[in-house]
């Protein structure tokens, strides 16, 4: 009775022992397979027996890394890998044959590939693939082959919003010397087409999606779009920020005082200054005609305004140190912007210089400088001459143009930012 139960252990201990034997296959079978499989192999034309039917490749991109993406050479260059795979039906064997070997690696030269290479590629136009690289062969005749490089693409870039731009870089893969009667190229069968989950982090760009497409004309093609965002902090910090400090800086050469010699020596560094940031921007940004950068032509506008803020401040020095006094036009205007109070208040400090019948008339205020009455006054017409001298008018004119100058910069900086952000 106990023999009867201790059979049927026996029995799965056997079966056990002959499936881990089957499976511990040697370096003899390992060579057998190989030198079975390549003995009669042909590498150059296409594993299919119906040579009428074109050999499905189907490919996956994997991104591990952007080393750079370059505007002024329009170029991305990434570390990445492709998995493709096919079918090759003279690698195909049946395992218990060999000790139930299933998969075999072998070096990628000894095998056909389908040839793939980057179209658009910056560097020299090569196929993808190392000599030391090996592929990997199931029984099925699967061949797995995945080929590392660091890949230099061209890419053409639209410039008008930097530095808040999107770009979209294509990676266009090709299979060389083949048409589409001969080499279809797909997406995995199972899985994603790119994955991009495992990228290293650039500190200049990040990747928003990537997706793929595929064409047959003129020759089989997977094409891969990297959709990528420009991180603004460098260039906000370094660039734009610095260009607002200036901007106010150019407004308060009109808070300088005429007399001061500093006038134009500080419009003219502000001046320079303008033109360094546009040289700087200058040799980060591409040659392109197709479309214009809005950070270019703020900072051209700005060059433009701090040079005729500059030669304000030198007709400004040149209206204070004027002789003689301001003719009446030239009261009536700034009159009428607002710049100068005529009434008692402005000769109120000087009103004891005119004759004692005078002088209780301004007390009382009874009756205003411009008063109808006293405008053929003598007395009140060279008060009216001595208070207000060309140094006042440039004065005046100064806080004038402050003002100004101010509200257009607030107005040109919010319709750069509404332009660049949307």
């Amino acid at each position: 009775m106990m023999l009867v139960g201790i059979l049927p252990f026996f029995g799965i201990l056997s079966l056990l022992s002959s499936q881990f034997y089957a499976n511990a296959y040697t370096l003899q079978n390992v060579t057998l397979l190989r030198k079975t499989l390549f003995q009669d192999y042909d590498k150059i034309s296409r594993p299919k027996h119906n040579q009428s039917e074109p050999t499905e490749v189907r490919m996956c991109l994997n991104i591990y890394v952007i080393y750079d993406v370059a505007e002024v050479t329009q170029s991305i260059q990434m570390s990445a890998s492709l998995k493709i795979t096919w079918a090759d039906e003279n690698l195909m064997w049946t395992p218990a044959d060999y000790s139930g070997i299933d998969v075999g690696v072998y070096p990628q030269n000894d095998i056909w590939k389908p040839g793939v290479a980057l179209k658009n590629s910056v560097e020299d136009f090569k196929t993808l693939g190392d000599p030391s690289l090996n592929v990997e062969v199931t029984s099925d005749g699967i061949v797995t082959w995945e080929p590392y490089q660091i890949f230099t693409s061209r890419c053409t870039f639209d410039i008008t919003y930097f530095p808040f731009d999107k770009q979209s870089c294509d990676l266009v893969f090709v299979t060389w010397g083949y048409n589409a009667d001969h080499v279809l190229i797909k997406g995995p069968i199972s899985g994603d087409t790119v994955d991009w989950t495992d990228v290293t982090s650039n500190p200049e760009w990040k990747i928003n999606d990537v997706t793929c497409r595929t064409t047959i004309h003129p020759r089989p093609m997977m094409i891969f779009t990297l959709d990528i965002e420009r991180k603004p902090s460098y260039v906000v910090i370094n660039i734009i920020l610095p260009l607002l400090v200036l901007l106010g800086l150019n407004s308060c050469v009109f808070l300088l005082p005429s007399d001061s010699g500093e006038k134009t020596s500080f419009a003219v560094t502000v001046f320079l200054s303008f033109v360094v940031f546009a040289t700087i921007v200058h040799q980060t940004l591409p040659p392109n005609s197709d479309n214009v950068c809005y950070l270019t032509v703020y900072i051209i506008t700005l060059v433009f305004e701090s040079s005729v803020v500059t030669v304000l401040a030198i007709l400004l020095i040149r209206l204070a140190g004027r002789s003689g006094e301001p003719g009446a036009f030239t009261m009536k205007a700034l009159t009428c912007l607002g710049c100068l109070k005529t009434g008692n208040s402005e000769v109120e400090h000087d009103v004891y210089s005119l004759p004692t019948d005078k002088i209780q008339m301004f007390k009382n205020k009874v009756r205003p400088i411009d008063d109808p009455a006293l405008q053929n006054d003598k007395d009140v017409t060279k008060l009216r001459n001595e208070d207000f001298d060309w140094k006042k008018v440039a004065y005046r004119l100064d806080w004038l143009l402050f003002v100004f100058f101010l509200l257009l910069n607030v107005v040109i900086t919010i319709i750069f930012f509404a332009g660049v952000t949307q």
